[in-house]
């Protein structure tokens, strides 16, 4: 006995799995080409479920590049943006995964990015910014990486030079010091920017 049958979409766009019992659901025209369905089809229960699965994963995966075309994303920050638009973890994991095989979502790069962009504004040193990533759910590895790439002893000399630069203009020597230290600076890369003075 048929489950559910598959109609056109009274929108006209795309189509629908129509339950007899409980709600449809619309399919996407990729989808039903993907899955090789026709109109009229019948499908069992079991059929339908993973339908619906299909379904369920491709729009999460298009919302998933709707975000990591804006920017990039760690995949704690899209499990948290597809949740809220009503996804299940069960659906978004598989998701992430794919996109992380096709090196559409990569941490690494987001770590890479969120440093530089850190270094340019407001430049802090790695222990701060290594919390900063561990806090958006960047793996260690590729933090560590991305931190390896950034702060070779000469890019961190210039780090600490730029915020000392800055911090002195809040403030005395010791203010500078101070707020370099809450910045994450080492006490080595302090005293280098002191010594450049």
């Amino acid at each position: 006995m048929a489950f559910a049958r598959i109609e056109k979409d009274p929108s006209g766009e795309g189509y629908q799995a129509l339950l007899l019992e409980g709600s449809s659901f619309i399919i996407t025209s990729d989808v039903f080409r993907s899955l090789f369905l026709s109109l009229g089809q019948e499908l069992s229960e079991e059929e339908c479920q993973r339908l619906r699965t299909v379904q369920l994963e491709r729009n999460c995966r298009s919302q998933a590049l709707v975000y990591l075309a804006r920017r990039e994303h760690t995949a704690l920050e899209l499990t948290q943006k597809l949740q809220a638009k009503g996804f299940d973890r069960s659906v978004i994991t598989p998701v992430l995964e794919k996109l992380a095989e096709e090196d559409l979502l990569s941490e690494y790069r987001y770590a890479l990015l969120t440093i530089e962009h850190r270094q340019r504004k407001n430049p802090e040193g790695r222990a701060l910014l290594s919390q900063r990533l561990a806090a958006k759910g960047v793996n260690r590895q590729d933090a560590q990486r991305a931190l390896e790439e950034l702060f070779s002893e000469g890019l961190a000399a210039e780090y600490a030079q730029r915020a000392y630069q800055l911090a002195l203009a809040k403030g005395g020597r010791e203010k500078a010091r101070l707020l370099m230290s809450k910045k994450g600076f080492s006490s080595y890369e302090i005293r280098l920017a002191l010594e450049q003075e």
